[in-house]
């Protein structure tokens, strides 16, 4: 039924690896990617890891042992299999654009073999389901990081018009560097701007940690985050207590336990949000990721540990049949988007090599010269020399150096050298320079004095001594520049500030710099967000939105969340209709608007 190892697709843009998921819908395979990497040394070919999904609908579908290709039994699964097939493509390509720290990419999605691939980024690391299986309950403070970075990654997927609808332990991996990563949008929806489905992948639900909506096609027709506020609730209440909660379904004959009854380590500030994020009824539920996420007390700062936990060995099926929890991906992966993006990401790998090499060449360096130093002091004072020394050097100068002590560099001792025209028949140059003066002295300055006028210096070597910046000295400007940047953010200035952060993340890759940006981006967005609200007067909710009047036309209209006119400020009056919200036009006509913000009924003269 699989792919063999070591299959190419994408004409031979990616070779397989071994199978590392697979469910009713789908087979995931290790793979590599072949690419050309350019940068300022020209282009490198190289193998990036990644991760494969592909589209096999394991009811209907069968695979051609001749062509490899993936076959249906029946035109009736014929059907249904194009059907899911266009919609999970549709939503890849959509998913393609969505880039956040704590989302893995989805790099590509194409067709190939009769069936749909997706191509991830790879992540060394394992999901939260396998290191709940293997440590138990965690502690507190661990998943508040992970629930807070998770939140942050839902937040801005559901500004984009995207419901996850699956978020569970073995969705979320965690990488190497103990940060949370959110998977599989495998049954996620997509809305359009008037609230409206657009696109639905395949249709399934995670027992314990789907929302009641969810199990009612009708209950997920319009936008709202809270079937994901629900499961991220479940997942903390799974995380903490190790215990899939009671289906949402099945609440009403059997109570769901506390989470304090089953861990009594957990505070009662976490347990108040996990029972409000998993009420039952929606309505009394958060209404938005980022309300949810405010209530916790997450900390100011997060240690930086190392995850060492890997995943069952490739080639394994994941236990309980989570064919998608197991889709890895990696830090970080070039974006097969085109050659500039990756491009321009190797001259910053290049200067971060460049500066390794550095911190071990630059202490190296010093102690030969120390060490030649020594040598040649030694030697001085050993064999008491009454005049001078007379050394040839690799370019057949002559260096003289007076025996007795001089304060300053005799100059003129130093003979005027003719034009250089052929290097190879330079005669050679006499310098005198006192021992003990050139052990104190900058060599650059050195150079500078002793060099004819007219002539060019090399300064490779001397600039390739230049000193790196200590640990210390990073640190000081790293927290010079969040300090600077929270000093913005106070005085709402959020755009400078980002760039603060930006600039200490260069410096030094930590949480606190991630979330400080995340926040700033956040807080800018309220920011223009109040601002739009600010040119309206608000009178009443109407469903999703909010009826409004213009302060610059004194007309009415509807704005939503995010100050955005979704009905426009073009009416006289407002009344109240049997089927919403009745708005007088000019003419002295209604036009009769649903809770959902579409217009139902035009030009009538009654409501």
């Amino acid at each position: 039924m699989n792919l063999p190892k070591g299959h190419y697709l994408r004409d031979k843009k990616y070779q397989l690896g071994n199978v590392i998921g697979q469910g009713g819908f789908g087979i995931t395979y290790t793979g590599t990617w072949s690419t050309e990497v350019k940068g300022e040394l020209g282009t490198v070919r190289t193998d990036v890891p990644i991760c494969i999904k592909e589209y096999f609908f394991k009811d209907y579908c069968f695979r051609d042992k001749a062509s490899l290709h993936v076959r249906v039994h029946s035109k009736t699964g014929q059907t249904l299999f194009d059907k899911f097939k266009e919609k999970l493509i549709k939503e890849a390509k959509i998913l393609s654009e969505v880039h956040h720290p704590f989302v893995v990419n989805v790099l590509e999605v194409f067709e190939e073999n009769n069936t749909a691939y997706i191509a991830m980024e790879y992540i060394q690391g394992c999901s939260l389901k396998y290191m709940l299986d293997a440590q138990g309950p965690l502690p507190e403070k661990k998943v508040l990081k992970y629930i807070y970075q998770i939140g942050q990654a839902l937040n801005f997927v559901h500004q984009k018009n995207i419901l996850h609808l699956d978020i569970k332990p073995s969705n979320i991996l965690i990488d190497k560097r103990n940060n949370a990563r959110l998977i599989d949008f495998g049954v996620s929806k997509r809305y359009d701007i008037e609230q409206q489905e657009t696109s639905t992948t395949l249709l399934t639900l995670s027992k314990g940690f789907a929302s009641i909506e969810q199990y009612d096609d009708e209950g997920i027709q319009s936008f709202s985050p809270r079937p994901d506020i629900y499961s991220l609730g479940a997942t903390m209440y799974n995380l903490l207590t190790g215990v899939i909660p009671t289906e949402s379904i099945l609440r009403a004959t059997k109570p769901l336990a506390k989470p304090s009854e089953l861990n009594r380590e957990i505070t009662p500030g976490t347990e108040e949000v996990i029972l409000k994020a998993m009420k039952v009824n929606p309505a009394e539920r958060y209404l938005t990721i980022r309300e949810m996420i405010n209530e916790l007390d997450i900390p100011s700062y997060f240690e930086e540990t190392e995850n060492t936990l890997r995943e069952a060995n490739p080639g394994t099926t994941p236990p309980s049949g989570d064919e998608d929890s197991t889709a890895y991906a990696s830090t970080p992966v070039p974006q097969p988007v085109d050659s500039e993006q990756t491009e321009a990401k190797l001259p910053d790998i290049r200067r971060i090599r460049k500066k390794k090499r550095r911190r071990v060449m630059i202490p190296l360096t010093v102690f030969i010269f120390a060490f030649v130093g020594y040598v040649v002091a030694y030697i001085f004072e050993w064999n008491e020399l009454p005049g001078m020394i007379r050394t040839s050097a690799h370019s057949g100068d002559e260096i003289t150096m007076p025996q007795q002590p001089v304060e300053q560099i005799n100059t003129e001792s130093a003979p005027e050298m003719p034009d250089r025209e052929d290097p190879q028949t330079e005669p050679a140059t006499t310098i005198s320079l006192p021992l003990q003066t050139v052990t104190k002295t900058d060599p650059k300055k050195v150079a500078e004095e002793r060099l004819p006028v007219g002539e060019q210096r090399d300064t490779s070597a001397m600039e390739a001594t230049e000193i790196a910046p200590s640990s210390e000295e990073i640190d000081e400007k790293y927290n010079a520049l969040v300090a600077g940047g929270k000093l913005k953010m106070e005085q709402k200035n959020y755009s400078e500030a980002k760039k603060d952060f930006e600039m200490a993340r260069e410096l030094k890759m930590t949480d606190e710099t991630s979330r400080l940006h995340i926040e700033c981006t956040e807080k800018e967005e309220e920011q223009m967000i109040a601002e739009r609200r600010d040119g309206y007067e608000m009178k009443m909710t109407f469903g999703n939105y909010t009826i409004v009047r213009s302060k610059s036309t004194r007309l009415f209209g509807a704005i939503n969340s995010k100050g955005e006119e979704k009905i426009k400020c073009i009416y006289l009056n407002v009344g109240i209709s049997a089927n919403g919200r009745a708005f007088e036009r000019e003419d002295g006509k209604y036009d009769i608007y649903n809770a959902e913000g579409l217009r139902i009924a035009e030009g009538v003269t009654t409501y």
